[in-house]
């Protein structure tokens, strides 16, 4: 096979250790990273992050499979997700990856995509996108940071309730990334004609007719559906890109 490079989101690692999506993804970082020239992942990581006191703790196993890698040379890239944007210097120092603001332009194999969670680009869900502005604001995060781990620990676990509530309460439409957004995103970055992220769970290859030009998007798959089959992450090579089931 030729050489290629992996992207993956939207693992949502439990703060349980023995959780079947953490084993999953361990054997992942195990058996297929290394093959890899590098790794991507595009957001959402982690469950639950309130914290690198208490996330470093709760996920050591991980960190220290990641640090193995980064460690023998594996370049692994991370972008915040909607549910561990709270992740600071210490969990970078202690995993050894390399943290990409949102969105980034990464060039690989003489092609040039657009890397990102893709949770902003869900315009039409109003009431995610005010609450997502205030939870990305820096004097609340360093608020909610400085509180008591006790105290945080029980805000995460009920904001990680009533997402999954509010989820199965909205209809799924408003929950997908808007048309309007991703074709103004790509207005923005005329170069680019590769879109690739996660967060809506919907993997596909989108294809968008623009003049001349076909604009390609790609959704990768979430972990919480191993439970029901493979999930879906991206495979880049001089190829091209191509979506593939994992476990293969």
């Amino acid at each position: 096979m030729n050489p290629y490079t992996l992207f993956v989101a939207d693992i949502h690692l439990q703060p349980e250790p023995d959780h079947p999506i953490n084993q999953a993804f361990e054997k992942f970082l195990i058996d297929e990273a290394p093959k890899a020239e590098a790794l991507y992942i595009l957001g959402d990581l982690f469950e639950m992050w309130v914290g690198d006191d208490i996330g470093l703790e709760q996920y050591a196993s991980i960190i220290s499979k990641l640090k193995f890698l980064t460690d023998n040379g594996l370049p692994i890239y991370c972008q915040y997700g909607n549910r561990d944007f709270l992740m600071r210097e210490s969990f970078w120092q202690a995993t050894g990856i390399q943290f990409l603001v949102e969105p980034s332009q990464v060039t690989l194999y003489q092609h040039t995509y657009l890397i990102m969670h893709g949770d902003s680009l869900c315009t039409d869900d109003k009431s995610y996108q005010r609450m997502r502005s205030i939870l990305r604001n820096a004097v609340v995060q360093w608020l909610f940071l400085n509180l008591g781990r006790k105290r945080r620990l029980a805000i995460g676990q009920k904001m990680r309730q009533g997402s999954a509530q509010q989820s199965q309460n909205k209809p799924q439409a408003i929950m997908d990334v808007n048309t309007q957004a991703v074709c103004d995103l790509f207005k923005q970055y005329p170069n680019v004609e590769h879109l690739i992220h996660g967060h809506t769970h919907r993997p596909a290859h989108h294809k968008i007719e623009s003049g001349q030009q076909t604009l390609h998007r790609w959704v990768l798959g979430d972990w919480q559906t191993l439970k029901d089959g493979p999930s879906k992450l991206l495979r880049v090579s001089a190829s091209g890109p191509e979506l593939v089931d994992y476990p293969y």
